[in-house]
C-alpha cells in the first residue's frame, strides 16, 4: 500500500474519531451545563467554520503534494484535518441549536 493510501485511511479514521467524540462530548454535556448559551454572534460561527475548513483542506492539499512522505511524517497534517473536523461539528451542531 502506497503511503499516500496509508496516511488518507489513517486521517479519514482520525477525523471519524474526532467527529465521534466531539459529538458525543457536546451532546452529553450540554444539558448538564446550566445558562449555556449559544447566543453568540453569527459572525464567530461563520469565522470558525472558515478556520477549520481551512484547516481541512490546507491539510488534505499537504497530504496529496506530500505523497511520497511517511505515515508518521504525515502525522501532523492528519491531526490539522481531525481538529478541523472537530470544530466543524461543534458548530454545526451549535448552528443546529439555534
Amino acid at each position: 500500500m502506497k503511503n499516500l493510501h496509508k496516511t488518507l485511511f489513517f486521517t479519514l479514521g482520525l477525523v471519524l474519531v474526532a467527529i465521534f467524540f466531539t459529538y458525543f462530548i457536546q451532546s452529553t454535556q450540554q444539558n448538564s451545563v446550566n445558562g449555556c448559551s449559544y447566543l453568540d454572534p453569527f459572525i464567530i460561527d461563520i469565522l470558525a467554520f472558515s478556520f477549520a475548513a481551512f484547516l481541512v483542506i490546507e491539510g488534505l492539499v499537504r497530504i496529496i503534494e506530500h505523497s511520497n512522505a511517511s505515515l508518521m511524517g504525515q502525522l501532523t497534517r492528519s491531526m490539522r484535518i481531525a481538529i478541523g473536523a472537530a470544530i466543524i461539528t461543534i458548530h454545526i451542531m451549535q448552528f443546529m441549536h439555534k
